[in-house]
């Protein structure tokens, strides 16, 4: 590992030193619960609750915001994966397991299954309903139409996908390229349809084997990725950004862990998340990170 981090020194202008750039003076990682075979999937509700799947082992949690208390919500996920709340305050999910994208109602956590008959792994949902979720094995990004959740193929790919996300505007669809360096963009139209080509909308680091295993991922109110990588947790700028927007930051996924497999940024902006395989961690931020 540290000669592949000497690598990118010397082709790429990355810094490694996210402790002036990222965190907050004297923090540190903190585990927020271990013991998992597969932490992933990530979600705040509306009232700044967490909560989280453990994949294998067919678990959601939620992490009350004021004790840290966990709270098993469902045992029975399906392998629930990539987890986003709606417009509608339910909270939905990739369950590959069942073949399903599932909600759970959060005033009974009921769940329901939308729609049935794909594998799947992250989810991605716009402000008027419309979902989006990514099909790996098949090489496909689905869609599901607002309100009907009528199913129809959004993009057929050449290559692995695996996080998805949405720019800011809603107006691109990000999708990882799972073993490669790149986040290609989809544009959005009107009508919450894919529209046109992809382009490549982000460029991470990589191992020598190029193995990047890039994974759940969300942009930063500057226009920045944040993503769960082979090399712990990146934080990249638009392909076409200036040299202003900074350097790619690579954060060593703590103390020998494997490969970050999900990031994101609390809702106050106070913490970033990551999680591994075995556990979750969240790390307070320097202050305005993020912002524009």
């Amino acid at each position: 590992m540290i000669r592949i981090l000497l690598l990118f020194l010397i082709l790429l202008p990355i810094s490694i030193n996210a402790q002036d750039l990222v965190f907050a003076e004297d923090s540190e990682w903190e585990v927020i619960s271990d013991g998992h075979q597969f932490a992933e999937g990530m979600a705040w509700d509306k009232e700044g609750h967490f909560y989280f799947t453990d994949v294998p082992r067919n678990l959601l949690y939620k992490v009350d915001k004021d004790t840290g208390e966990k709270t098993l919500i469902d045992g029975a996920t399906g392998r629930a994966n990539g987890i986003a709340f709606g417009p509608d305050g339910r909270l939905y999910g990739c369950s590959s397991g069942d073949k399903a994208i599932n909600a759970w109602d959060p005033k009974t956590w009921e769940k329901t299954a939308i729609n049935t008959g794909t594998q799947s792994n992250d989810i991605a949902i716009l402000n008027d309903g419309t979902i989006f979720y990514t099909d790996p094995n098949s090489k496909l990004v689905w869609r599901l139409a607002a309100g009907s959740f009528e199913r129809n193929l959004a993009a057929t790919l050449p290559w692995k996908p695996n996080g998805i996300a949405l720019s800011l505007d809603q107006k691109t669809l990000l999708v990882a390229e799972f073993d490669s360096d790149t986040v290609h963009g989809f544009s959005i139209g009107e009508n919450s349809r894919l529209t046109g080509t992809s382009f490549p909308a982000y460029k991470l680091g990589m191992t020598s084997e190029s193995l990047t295993r890039l994974d759940g991922m969300v942009v930063l109110a500057d226009g920045r990725l944040l993503s769960g990588t082979a090399l712990g947790t990146q934080i990249v700028p638009p392909v076409h950004a200036s040299a202003a927007s900074g350097p790619i930051i690579i954060i060593p996924s703590p103390d020998g862990r494997p490969r970050c497999n999900y990031a994101r940024i609390s809702p106050d902006n106070q913490w970033m998340y990551t999680a591994y395989r075995d556990d979750l961690l969240r790390r307070r931020l320097v202050e305005g990170f993020g912002q524009p």
